[in-house]
């Protein structure tokens, strides 16, 4: 059988108003008592009076006590093999003060101590013992220290850390009380040098090419900045050999840098760079250059499986360890980009060991919005694009789809196409086009396509509707109306048009070829020297040296049916003898310079010399014998003829 353990009674606390607590070390059930007949107890209709405790403290209420009288208490614990009674316990109610409140009135950062003040003097002692907690701001739980005396040193704090501090305190005496905590003082602790180097990564958009790509780093958390950031230093090394070393200082940034929701965007271009490192530094130093990953294209990498399934908060991603470990590969990065946003903006990333397979984004996603997530293997100064994914943070319900219409049509088959429904706009990943012909049949079409090709169609009117579908559902449908019967009347006439239409021009062709050139007159040899002798009886008239022009005689000789045959026109010997002319009714003795006259004129009407004829022959008309009774072309189309 195992008794209960003595009990110790160790502190006594009053209160005028609700009671007196007693702390003591024993069982579970517990009884205080204060006995009958003892000098200083509470009498209460003549019997001592007994209250039940826990195993460490009980409450005696104020009634059964008075202040500044003398008091015995006792503590008794029992189980079920037992029972134990403490000892004896005497003391003043009157001598149990409550000391006032620590002040903690300031700081030295390095080393980080603290120091305040409490008023024991009015307790009627200079002596004290305290007790301090502390703790980083950003943690829950306290650390506590114990028997110090005025002020408390932190030997290894956190460089650049806020910390919270509380202290209470107990003035010496018989029966000395713990004062309740003080107010929360907050101190920094000293600064140091960064310890770990910044995470830097680049938004290329959907290429590869440098001049389109933009520097980034995550803003280095306090507690590993370790101090105030002052600014960065990115070291530009260029393919031609030269290097360029740029300080963005954060209070002078000067359009260099730009930093938003803890992320900063390097505004210069990166064009011509073969390699780049950023590094962060304090008053006290400056952390390790980290190397930005370029991006490299023309990789041999492996297929791996990569899914992304959306949460509420996030999106869960995942993928397969290729079969073959990728060689000289340090890590994985994943990245989400938001689709529609200019660079840099909904944009984040996250580093991934490479032995891990799966990771989890959390960020501000918007609802119903596309997001490109890509995973990279990452090398010693470069990375590869190893598989990416459109995903939403939740899926909703398609808009309607637009520009659906018939893009071709006959007597038996219509060709239907539409417009892709964009990612910005889709509020969720299109599955599949749903088309109903008819309201009876159904044709599902892949996202990828935007046509259908309807085949055996009947004459007659047709309706078709079309609605995307995403995880969420079906959207509202688009309608469109056609009929094949128009289409076939159409085509009934449209052969036999084009038949008429090449048997007209067959019949043109034939006819073109069969007609007569027709001589032009401007090369009438004839009308030439005519112009020639305007021109001369022109110059004879108005000029002055001619003081006797000739006056020409013309005579008009009736002959409506003339032959050039029936009238065989004589010319002049070369002896310079006239000839004679008969004709039908009379006849005329022509002089030698009518004689000549109309031998001109026959000899100008002998041939007609076509331009076409002309430059077939090589530009030679060859030349008219004077004696060339062959009537012309010109004369032929133009002059009357014996009928």
């Amino acid at each position: 059988m195992t008794m209960p353990p003595a009990i110790l009674i160790v502190l006594c606390v009053i209160s005028c108003k609700t009671g007196m607590s007693v702390f003591c070390h024993g069982q579970r059930r517990a009884w205080i008592s204060i006995p009958l007949s003892t000098p200083g107890t509470c009498w209460i209709g003549g019997i001592s009076s007994v209250v039940e405790g826990t195993n460490v403290s009980g409450v005696i209420p104020r009634e059964l006590y008075t202040s500044y009288s003398d008091l015995t208490v006792l503590v008794k614990a029992a189980n079920q093999h037992g029972s134990a009674t403490s000892t004896m316990a005497a003391f003043n109610t009157g001598d149990i003060k409550k000391p006032p409140t620590p002040e903690i009135t300031h700081h030295c950062p390095q080393p980080l101590e603290i120091y305040w003040i409490v008023q024991c003097e009015d307790q009627g002692s200079s002596d004290q013992h305290c007790e301090v907690q502390y703790r980083p701001q950003d943690q829950q739980g306290w650390t506590q220290e114990e028997d110090i005396l005025r002020s408390f040193l932190l030997l290894t704090p956190r460089p650049y850390t806020v910390y919270e501090f509380q202290v209470r305190c107990a003035c010496e005496g018989p029966q000395a009380l713990m004062s309740d905590w003080s107010s929360v003082y907050k101190a920094w602790s000293s600064e140091s040098a960064p310890v770990k180097a910044l995470d830097v990564w680049s938004d290329c958009g959907v290429t590869s090419e440098l001049s389109q790509c933009a520097l980034m780093w995550k803003e280095m958390p306090t507690w590993l900045a370790q101090g105030k950031v002052l600014g960065y230093v990115v070291t530009l090394s260029y393919s031609n050999g030269t290097v360029a070393v740029v300080n963005v200082p954060m209070s002078k940034p000067g359009g260099l840098c730009v930093c938003q929701e803890k992320r900063c965007r390097f505004t210069p271009s990166l064009w011509g760079v073969s390699s780049v490192d950023v590094s962060v530094y304090n008053s006290q130093g400056a952390s390790k250059p980290a190397p930005l990953a370029l991006p490299t294209s023309g990789l041999q990498v492996p297929e791996l499986s990569f899914t992304v399934n959306q949460d509420i908060l996030s999106l869960n991603v995942s993928w397969s360890l290729p079969p073959q470990p990728i060689e000289n590969m340090h890590e994985y990065v994943v990245q989400y980009k938001q689709v529609g946003l200019p660079p840099t903006q909904g944009f984040d990333w996250i580093i991934v060991h490479q032995n891990h397979t799966s990771v989890i984004l959390r960020g501000d996603f918007e609802n119903h919005t596309a997001y490109n997530v890509s995973l990279f293997a990452v090398f010693i100064n470069s990375s590869c694009l190893l598989a990416s994914a459109i995903s939403y943070s939740l899926h909703g319900l398609p808009p309607k789809v637009t520009e659906f219409k018939v893009q071709h049509i006959s007597d038996s088959h219509v060709t239907l196409s539409w417009q892709h429904i964009s990612l910005t706009q889709s509020k969720g990943l299109i599955l599949c086009y749903q088309l109903v012909l008819n309201n009876v049949t159904v044709y599902n079409v892949s996202r990828d396509q935007n046509s259908l090709h309807l085949l055996g169609l009947t004459s007659g009117h047709h309706q078709v509707w079309i609605r995307a579908e995403t995880k969420a559902g079906l959207g509202p449908s688009e309608t469109i109306n056609f009929s094949t019967e128009n289409s076939h009347g159409f085509l009934k006439y449209l052969v036999p048009g084009i038949i008429a239409g090449m048997l007209l021009l067959i019949i043109i062709i034939v006819q073109m070829k069969t007609c007569a050139k027709v001589p032009d007159p401007s090369n009438s040899k004839l009308l030439q020297q005519m112009k020639l002798q305007f021109n001369s009886s022109l110059t004879a008239i108005f000029s002055p040296l001619e003081s006797n022009p000739k006056i020409s005689e013309l005579e008009v000789v009736e002959n409506p049916f003339w032959d050039a045959n029936a009238c065989p026109r004589k010319r002049s010997s070369p002896d310079g003898q006239t000839e004679g002319v008969v004709g039908e009714e009379r006849t005329h003795i022509r002089t030698d310079e009518e004689a000549e006259k109309e031998e001109d004129a026959d000899e100008g009407y002998s041939k007609i010399i076509d331009t076409d004829e002309e430059e077939r022959d090589g530009g030679e008309s060859g030349s008219l014998l004077e004696d060339d009774q062959t009537v012309s072309d010109y004369e032929k189309h133009f002059m009357p003829v014996v009928v």
